[in-house]
């Protein structure tokens, strides 16, 4: 890794940790929340290693993010009456992230927050996907 990503990576986790996107930290503190991440991203690593912290599932993004959401996310997804709900945070490719926002917000009422950096085929999303609570 070359000075510029990992002082680049540092800055992103020290953030998401310090609270500048609290919407992240709260996802990641509930016991119900799963993980993806592309690990081919500058981020990946240290987003894994503060996922591998919370002690939270982890599943890599890989190259069919619509395998993954079929396979693993969505049976997971899917609550019944006597489960609480799941949220889903994650560091992917933009265009990984559509898809999921996609499916995720069909599966469920989830209440969406993104912070997307890059542009083109670079650009990546650090994403919560949480659920709306009902009052």
């Amino acid at each position: 890794m070359d000075r510029r990503a990992f002082m680049m990576t540092g800055a992103w986790l020290s953030t998401a940790r310090g609270g500048a996107w609290p919407w992240l930290a709260h996802a990641a503190a509930r016991h119900d929340t799963l993980a993806v991440i592309d690990s081919t991203l500058a981020g990946g690593p240290a987003f894994a290693d503060y996922v591998a912290h919370m002690k939270l599932p982890a599943f890599e993004a890989g190259d069919d993010i619509g395998v993954l959401w079929y396979t693993t996310l969505a049976p997971r997804l899917r609550q019944t009456p006597t489960q609480s709900p799941v949220s889903l945070i994650g560091l992917t490719r933009a265009s990984d992230y559509f898809v999921l926002k996609e499916l995720a917000t069909r599966v469920g009422r989830m209440v969406e927050h993104s912070y997307e950096q890059g542009a083109g085929p670079s650009a990546h999303v650090a994403f919560a996907l949480t659920p709306r609570l009902l009052r």
